[in-house]
């Protein structure tokens, strides 16, 4: 694929490889690792508008960002424009420059509340909280899907929505909601889409290797791409794309993986945090099934340094 910058909105992003907004992952720690490595745009885990207008401390701890609030976007959910326009207004994203609106989130207990992708079939509200949140100066994306089952196709429609509502970037995940997170891509759905409005259009699914990328570009047309359980199985894929040399290895990533971790979340809990990290990290690695079951099992970051420094 062709790396290149990007306009959104009035802002120029570095290139056009993006980190996705993962729940339980794109914390702070992976954010910060991934924008060390290169990546063009980092995003937020997805934070409930209400949270934050509520005061949720929950919600807003997952804003923070160190002193990378540049290359971090915002990305909220709620299904209230009203709401959707008081966040973005809030003195909690003072830092962000570009606010994202998740229209495409699988889970039930957001799907149930009318909120992420089950606005996939209300586009007429899906408008208004575009155009209430662009009110708020904030620049405004939006990220979606292809539609709520297989044979839908609404992709199109709201891309036009988005930007005649005046939404400054369009990420597509190239699947329905009920796959989840499996099967092919719907290319040709994005493609429709990216040939049907002006501003720039990211594709978002199934992007696991550099093949993965180029097929995703070439068939779609799209202006970059969005990387998701990829950029966390494989820390280098961004590196990959970009055809630079990360000054890290496996190693010595995981290492400053935990010590961040360690820095937000203190000891405890953030030993218990890792454990999910540690079968994209060790995916299809020889030899490391005792090492997987005692970082598991690790009760402190000391305890999973010691592991790591001993057995890699």
């Amino acid at each position: 694929m062709q790396v290149k910058e990007l306009s959104v909105g009035k802002l120029r992003v570095k290139n056009n490889i993006f980190l996705a907004p993962m729940a339980g992952y794109t914390d702070y720690s992976i954010r910060k690792l991934q924008i060390e490595q290169g990546i063009g745009l980092t995003f937020t885990e997805l934070v409930s508008a209400k949270g934050l207008i509520y005061g949720g401390e929950g919600s807003k701890q997952l804003l923070f960002s160190g002193d990378n609030y540049n290359q971090t976007a915002v990305q909220i959910f709620g299904s209230d424009p009203y709401f959707m326009r008081l966040a973005c207004e809030s003195e909690d994203l003072r830092h962000f420059e570009i606010v994202d609106i998740n229209m495409g989130c699988p889970v039930p207990k957001v799907f149930k509340n009318g909120e992420g992708s089950a606005l996939l079939t209300d586009i007429k509200k899906a408008e208004e909280i575009v155009s209430e949140c662009v009110k708020s100066g904030k620049t405004i994306t939006v990220k979606i899907r292809t539609g709520q089952k297989q044979g839908d196709d609404i992709a199109t429609e709201f891309a036009k929505m988005a930007e005649h509502a005046g939404a400054s970037l369009i990420t597509i995940h190239g699947r329905v909601r009920d796959a989840y997170y499996s099967g092919e891509p719907d290319f040709n759905a994005i493609e429709r889409a990216k040939k049907a409005v002006n501003i720039p259009v990211i594709a978002n699914g199934g992007i696991f290797t550099e093949q993965d990328a180029n097929i995703m570009i070439n068939n779609t047309g799209a202006d970059g791409v969005m990387l998701a359980r990829g950029a966390i199985s494989d820390p280098f894929l961004v590196n990959k794309l970009l055809k630079t040399s990360s000054q890290k290895t496996l190693k010595t990533y995981i290492l400053a993986h935990v010590e961040l971790m360690k820095e937000q979340y203190g000891d405890e809990k953030a030993s218990r945090e890792f454990r999910k990290f540690t079968p994209y990290y060790f995916k299809g690695a020889v030899g490391v099934k005792q090492l997987k079951a005692k970082l598991v099992q690790a009760q402190s970051t000391k305890e999973i340094l010691d592991l790591i420094n001993q057995n890699l």
